[in-house]
């Protein structure tokens, strides 16, 4: 975990060097709807799970280089207000659904919800691509509503972000997929390397070898000030350690469920 980094600092010294080296942004909406990409480019999520005021800011700070990217709201960081000013900055607004979590793995119910909420959004915004939720401390993936008889086209959307784009860190002709989930990058460019840091990051914008990039970016994850820094480092070593666990738990469950049902096999 990198505790010094992860600063509107370092987050503008990333969105300067792409541009100085040529790069251009995508959208989630504009890179599913273009049949070819100028290179190099970067396509940039954002997943707004919490700190709403820090995603503004940082949509402030794209708009003056000029930078569009995508925010996906959750239905507890979503108001008119936000999307409003967010999309104005010329930005893409999303879902960032939970809905299958939320109804503790219901799936008629979670299509239910999930209807009644893109509805919502879209009374304020015009939604056409949406994001899964990791919803750590539920045993239920939100990206499994699409494993069934619903599609996305259901609801006349374009694109999810995991299933609609393809990404491969050992393929150069893909985006390699990046992130910035627990205070580390954490990941391996083929034609690069390693990216720790965000140091690292910029350093592979520069080198030629990191042509095309797909980033997910967590607002809340950065900080605009020392004061805030501080907080955000402390509650990202709180989340991690409550992650950890809550993988440890939901591993002993579906352990002990496997248990159960073979037992149950072999009875009968």
């Amino acid at each position: 975990m990198n505790v010094r980094d992860f600063t509107f600092d370092h987050y503008g010294r990333l969105l300067d060097a792409a541009l100085d080296n040529g790069y251009t942004f995508y959208t989630l909406h504009d890179y599913v709807t273009r049949s070819d990409h100028d290179s190099p480019y970067i396509i940039v999520r954002h997943d707004v799970d919490r700190k709403v005021g820090t995603a503004r800011s940082m949509a402030r700070v794209e708009a003056e280089r000029d930078v569009s990217t995508s925010y996906y709201f959750r239905t507890s960081t979503f108001s008119p207000e936000t999307v409003a000013e967010v999309s104005e900055l010329g930005h893409e607004v999303g879902y960032h659904y939970e809905d299958l979590a939320k109804t503790r793995g219901d799936f008629e119910a979670a299509h239910e919800r999930f209807g009644r909420n893109l509805a919502r959004f879209r009374e304020h915004v015009d939604v056409t691509t949406i994001c899964p939720h990791g919803s750590p401390l539920s045993p239920h993936h939100n990206l499994d509503m699409w494993r069934g008889e619903y599609t996305i086209e259901d609801y006349d959307l374009l694109a999810e972000a995991y299933l609609s784009v393809d990404t491969g860190n050992d393929d150069d002709a893909i985006p390699s997929y990046v992130s910035d989930t627990g205070r580390d990058w954490g990941t391996d460019v083929a034609g690069f390397g390693r990216i720790s840091t965000t140091d690292d990051l910029i350093a592979g914008l520069g080198s030629g070898g990191c042509e095309r990039l797909y980033l997910l970016v967590h607002p809340g994850r950065w900080s605009r000030n020392p004061a805030e820094h501080l907080q955000r480092v402390a509650w990202d070593l709180a989340a991690e350690a409550g992650k950890s666990t809550a993988r440890t738990v939901h591993s002993i469950g579906r352990t002990s469920s496997d248990r159960i049902a073979r037992a149950m096999r072999e009875r009968v």
